[in-house]
């Protein structure tokens, strides 16, 4: 059968959050001179970790994004024994970089363009709200989507089928009739197979799959979706 909508992912799979974050954070550092004392490595190994374990704890710790980013910095600067009081600020700087960079992945508004008006287009992504609006708009792409579903506005998170539900009802579809595309074979893959919903698992860097994956559709270049839209039947690529 034909789908009726097509839901994506949006970090690394519309939106580039790799490139995003790397450009923004060297921004903010270059702004506030950091950069003349440290190197962009030794930075970034050390802020990384420790950005990433404030992220999986911000909520049994009631972080919003500016205190996970504030509290990262913080900890990064006493771990490099280098002295700077502008966490806040800093934090500050690279959260607006971020929210208004619009790095897209290849080809992503040329598909968006394809399939709008011919299928509902919706997201569904573990972000933060204010962020992913506003990198959708500075690309100009947020137009295109009917249904728009992020984790920290409804306490959701893939890959958890409420999610996926919520997305649903928006659309007033079925799951037989949606395909969901992502990145993440945790995150995306689990939620959308938990959900009934085919998933097209979008390998940008053209990963091995072992055996317990196995999605409907395998593509490398968001253009491959043209071939696949029409197509219901269960196969891979």
């Amino acid at each position: 059968m034909r789908y009726k909508a097509i839901i994506f992912d949006l970090d690394n799979t519309l939106l580039d959050y790799s490139q995003s974050e790397r450009s923004c954070m060297q921004q903010a550092l270059e702004h506030y001179r950091l950069h003349e004392e440290l190197t962009w490595e030794e930075f970034w190994s050390t802020f990384g970790p420790i950005n990433f374990n404030y992220w999986m704890n911000r909520i049994q710790n009631n972080h919003d994004i500016r205190q996970v980013l504030e509290h990262s910095f913080m900890d990064t600067f006493l771990g490099l024994k280098r002295e700077f009081t502008q966490c806040r600020e800093i934090s500050e700087t690279y959260w607006g970089l971020f929210c208004s960079s619009n790095h897209m992945e290849p080809h992503a508004d040329l598909i968006l363009e394809h399939l709008h008006g011919d299928f509902a287009l919706g997201v569904i992504s573990n972000g933060i709200g204010e962020a992913q609006r506003k990198r959708l708009a500075a690309g100009g792409l947020f137009h295109y989507f009917d249904s728009f579903i992020i984790s920290d506005e409804v306490k959701c998170w893939k890959p958890d089928p409420q999610i996926f539900e919520l997305a649903l009802q928006e659309l007033a579809l079925s799951p037989d009739e949606v395909l969901y595309i992502g990145d993440s074979l945790t995150d995306d893959y689990e939620g959308a197979v938990r959900s009934g919903i085919d998933f097209c698992y979008y390998n940008r860097r053209d990963t091995p799959l072992n055996d317990h994956h196995r999605p409907a559709y395998v593509i490398r270049d968001l253009l491959e979706i043209k071939d696949l839209a029409n197509d219901g039947t269960r196969r891979t690529t």
